[in-house]
């Protein structure tokens, strides 16, 4: 069965507001959840966990190029399964967990960023919210918009063709 990834507006629900004020760049994508029964941890885990090879590539090649300008390079993905506020898991800080949604990110010099997985009735809903710091912050996310967008999109896709969510 084929599912489609839909962009929608963030939630009116999401509980994003308390972690990020004046976004300045947002997007969010729907799809239909496969498995009802999986916890928002599960979930968020199945899709950031499973990164392809060429995006970790292109996640090299955009740090060679922004450390240039002392920006924030992590790339690391841990195997590490369990979430919990204020720690790392892979290159996000969780900033809160509640039953039906996750607020991870990070702030930088140029921009601050959270990234909100909900799961609401039958859907997943993956949102991205930023705030330049700067005029480089502007300038960069309209540089990297076309990849963010194809990224965010494949990794919900894999995790729904994979059947891990």
């Amino acid at each position: 069965m084929m599912y489609k990834i839909y962009e929608v507006k963030i939630p009116e629900s999401s509980s994003y507001t308390k972690y990020i004020s004046d976004v300045d760049y947002s997007d969010a994508y729907k799809v239909r959840l496969k498995n009802l029964e999986l916890s928002i941890e599960e979930i968020y885990n199945n899709v950031f966990s499973y990164v392809p090879s060429w995006i970790m590539r292109l996640m090299v090649f955009r740090n060679k190029i922004v450390s240039i300008f002392g920006l924030k390079t992590d790339t690391v993905l841990n195997d590490k399964k369990s979430l919990k506020v204020g720690e790392r898991f892979g290159i996000f800080k969780i900033y809160s967990i509640e039953e039906n949604e996750i607020i991870a990110g990070d702030d930088d010099k140029h921009l601050d960023f959270r990234v909100s997985v909900l799961k609401k009735d039958e859907e997943l809903i993956v949102s991205t919210l930023v705030h330049y710091n700067n005029i480089f912050g502007k300038v960069y996310m309209t540089l990297i918009k076309p990849f963010h967008k194809l990224v965010i999109k494949v990794m919900i896709k894999n995790a729904v063709k994979k059947e891990r969510i």
